[in-house]
């Protein structure tokens, strides 16, 4: 019997809106934190904050990919979405640059053990589309983004208290609106499992056993199907690339272009992504096409560069850069959900597992990305030759334009010996 009380839509909306709320609160804390330390300690220190909170996130995603039945858990997906708000907000009345960075590693583990769940969760909508699913998810993320950078406008940035104190609060917020949309969401799952699964006493076996006798076949598939490690690698890498230009261009901004806010990249990305992100991930249905959109993903990644590399003393060219970044995203991101979960189902695979392995990587990506950025900045400061960064990461990525072309699609369908969905 049909769950009535259950509604698919409302809980997706649910997580979104907790989802945009969060992000504000992220978009709200980073740059300013990132500025104050850099003024009253140094670069190093303030980079240090980025780095401590992506390797929390590394360290989060492989402890859920390592334990997903307890990672996955609807109380505990709420409690490290606190834990990340807890520690955001205690930073607020630290003095020192290391504690800092400690507390910011104690924020990205509550992070790299929450998202992976929450993805997983919204793919128990089976009634709902899944590329609409998670470009609605990357939708909900810019515009809470936006949302942030706005507030941090009027935030009085001298009182960090105040700050972190409203990041606290929409954190709160997000735990409690996951909360509800998860409890709802596996009452529904429990249902769906005992009318689906085949072998049951005439459809009177006990829910909570076809449950866990499904997630056993699950996790026990996984150990013996898993995606190939180059797609996993790729990920890494299309986010360490498109890490870097953030940084570079708040480097660059100032000594070749000054004549724009150094802001610019920042509002362009995600404004592109919020108008662009839905409509062209549902032109992608089959599995032929998100192959095809990493690979346009990586493309778009390399013209930024290369823009950046032949015309990098232009305003025009930093915003023309920063908007193909932006369309490299549109198309990489949500494609990369999708295929693995396509994966993982067709593979009978524990979804949430592959999804913390996703974000492990991804995590591995920015965390390297963001300390990368700058030191590339540097060489190319110290040679004399400000087009070199750029020309290192158009060349690697014209590498990855070709590898996603041929090699990742055929190690994909070869893992799991799954044909292509048509």
């Amino acid at each position: 019997m049909k769950n009535n009380k259950f509604n698919p839509t409302f809980n997706a909306y649910l997580i979104y809106i907790g989802v945009a709320i969060a992000s504000g609160g992220v978009a709200l804390y980073t740059p300013i934190i990132v500025s104050e330390t850099g003024k009253h300690f140094s670069g190093f220190w303030a980079a240090s904050i980025l780095f401590g909170l992506n390797l929390g996130r590394v360290l989060g995603s492989y402890g859920g990919s390592r334990f997903p039945k307890v990672a996955n858990h609807p109380l505990a997906i709420s409690g490290n979405i606190l834990l990340e708000g807890i520690a955001l907000y205690c930073m607020a009345f630290l003095a020192q640059a290391w504690a800092l960075a400690a507390f910011a590693l104690l924020a990205g583990l509550g992070s790299g053990l929450s998202f992976p769940g929450l993805k997983n969760y919204l793919l128990k909508l089976r009634e709902l589309d899944q590329s609409s699913l998670f470009s609605r998810l990357a939708f909900a993320i810019r515009m809470g983004l936006v949302g942030g950078y706005l507030t941090a406008s009027w935030v009085p940035h001298d009182s960090l208290k105040i700050v972190f104190l409203i990041v606290l609060i929409t954190f709160i917020a997000y735990a409690l609106f996951m909360l509800i949309a998860m409890k709802a969401i596996a009452k529904n799952e429990i249902s769906y499992l005992a009318q689906h699964t085949s072998g049951s006493d005439n459809g009177h076996s006990n829910p909570s056993s076809v449950a866990s006798n499904l997630n056993a076949t699950k996790i026990t598939s996984s150990r013996s199907t898993e995606l190939p490690l180059l797609f996993y690698l790729s990920n890494a890498v299309f986010w360490c690339f498109a890490v870097q230009p953030m940084i570079g261009f708040s480097l660059h901004i100032p000594k070749y272009t000054p004549d724009i806010p150094v802001s610019t990249p920042f509002w362009l990305a995600a404004l592109v992504i919020i108008f662009f992100q839905i409509p062209i991930s549902k032109r992608a249905v089959r599995t032929h096409d998100h192959f095809r959109f990493l690979q346009i993903g990586y493309l778009c990644l390399f013209l930024s560069f290369v823009v950046m590399m032949v015309f990098g003393h232009s305003s025009t060219a930093v915003i023309t850069s920063a908007i193909l970044l932006s369309f490299g995203q549109v198309f990489y991101g949500p494609s990369l959900d999708v295929l693995t979960a396509r994966f993982a189902d067709k593979a009978n695979a524990d979804t949430g597992q592959l999804m913390s392995r996703q974000m492990l990587y991804q995590s591995m990506g920015n965390m390297v990305g963001s300390m990368a950025g700058g030191v590339l900045f540097d060489l190319a400061q110290s040679m004399h030759n400000p087009a070199l960064n750029w020309l290192l990461l158009a060349a690697g990525s014209l590498v990855m334009v070709i590898m996603s072309k041929n090699k990742i699609p055929k190690l994909y369908r070869n893992a799991g010996n799954l044909e292509e969905a048509t």
